[in-house]
């Protein structure tokens, strides 16, 4: 399973396939985690995982609820492990040298998160998560 997870939770936060030197780190990464979890939030990630499509959706109404604690943690990770990475800096960093364009950025983003939260929060009562 620890393949399909990094891909799909690279997927979620990059929009893009995983590289294979991150999926390794993130496959080492992520054994080690579960043994830190209980058998309930394993079950409970795993079922996020495989049944799921909208995983970032998911995870910000998880952050949000405190609910998917493996999620969560996991989504962490992966933003850092992703970081290293120069393909993914416009994701974290926002050149825009426009007033305008840079408040049209941030309005977007507030909106798109809004949505997630809301559509996340339906997923984890849906699917009883």
């Amino acid at each position: 399973m620890y393949e399909s997870e990094a891909e799909k939770i690279y997927k979620a936060i990059f929009d893009t396939e995983v590289p294979e030197s991150i999926q390794k780190q993130f496959n080492i990464i992520s054994e080690r985690i579960d043994f830190l979890f209980n058998s309930e939030e394993i079950k409970k990630y795993n079922k996020s995982i495989l049944q799921i499509h909208d995983l970032e959706a998911l995870e910000v109404a998880a952050r949000y609820m405190k609910k998917l604690p493996l999620l969560t943690l996991k989504f962490k990770i992966m933003v850092y492990l992703g970081e290293t990475l120069p393909e993914n800096y416009p994701k974290y960093i926002n050149e825009n040298d426009s007033f305008f364009t840079g408040f049209i950025s941030l309005f977007y983003s507030l909106i798109r998160t809004s949505y997630k939260l809301v559509k996340g929060i339906i997923l984890i009562v849906i699917n009883r998560l």
